[in-house]
């Protein structure tokens, strides 16, 4: 099979023997995993800055007095 034959069979398949979810059911989908991104991310950033204080307040506690 050649690349040209490939691709098309490869466009058929997609247009004609796919099941595609409603334009709506997209656009929700695509909220809902935006949201809980954002949300993760949020997570993530405030346990990275909670270990981030309580490292800098650790060795603190073994810096030498100027």
């Amino acid at each position: 099979m050649n690349f040209i034959q490939y691709i098309k069979d490869s466009f058929d398949e997609l247009s004609n023997h796919m099941t595609w979810i409603s334009k709506e059911d997209a656009q929700k989908t695509t909220v809902t995993v935006a949201v809980f991104t954002i949300l993760f991310a949020l997570a993530v950033a405030g346990i990275d800055y909670v270990f981030q204080t309580g490292l800098d307040n650790f060795f603190e506690m073994f810096k030498p007095n100027s």
